[in-house]
């Protein structure tokens, strides 16, 4: 790629983070974990979705580069944390005996995966951009643990997308928290296709 995980860094950092209003942060809001966190966790855990395992054939789907960022209240970095994420792939499938559609899954797609913040509070994925299956706007799950503590379990949403205002979960928040919980894809060179970033930061009161 032509863009490193550190310019990518440099290029988010010029993007308003959500969670910050009139000054004052605002707490990432907890959501349900729902009914599809992998009920077998994979052997391949590592922050890049695209590829599963050894393979080097690629998932389908537009590629999204998740830069994150965790802070507690005092905007202070949190280091130590494991971020999971779990999502469909391109056919909105699951990793998950009892997904929709279980019998098309892309199997390059890791479908789970887990980053480590280092000690400036930051975290990467490498996964792809979410979509909408029956009942439910396109969104990514996220969970951050301290140890064996489940900080906090969420959404993440595309900014913007048609389907988010008639979803049930993503309904139930305050516009301040839609703001920060959505996600704005910003489309970056590589040497050979068109990758999306996006910059998104947890606050959490610990």
């Amino acid at each position: 790629m032509l863009t490193s995980r550190r310019s990518f860094f440099a290029i988010c950092g010029a993007i308003v983070l959500p969670g910050v209003s009139l000054g004052e942060l605002i707490r990432t809001p907890w959501q349900g974990e729902g009914p599809f966190y992998p009920d077998r966790i994979p052997e391949d855990t590592d922050n890049d979705l695209v590829k599963n395992g050894q393979s080097t054939i690629e998932a389908g789907g537009k590629i999204l580069n998740i830069m994150g960022s965790l802070v507690n209240r005092d905007s202070k970095p949190i280091k130590g944390m494991t971020a999971e994420i779990w999502q469909t792939d391109m056919n909105g499938v699951y990793l998950h005996t009892g997904s929709f559609g279980s019998k098309m899954r892309d199997v390059q797609f890791q479908g789970f995966g887990r980053s480590i913040t280092d000690r400036n509070g930051h975290f990467y994925f490498r996964t792809i951009i979410p979509v909408e299956y029956p009942g439910r706007t396109p969104h990514i799950h996220l969970k951050l643990w301290n140890e064996r503590e489940n900080v906090l379990t969420t959404q993440l949403y595309i900014q913007g997308h048609s389907m988010n205002k008639e979803d049930f979960l993503f309904k139930r928040m305050t516009l301040a928290e839609q703001n920060i919980n959505s996600m704005e894809l910003l489309p970056a060179k590589t040497n050979d296709s068109i990758e999306y970033i996006t910059s998104v930061r947890l606050v959490v009161f610990s």
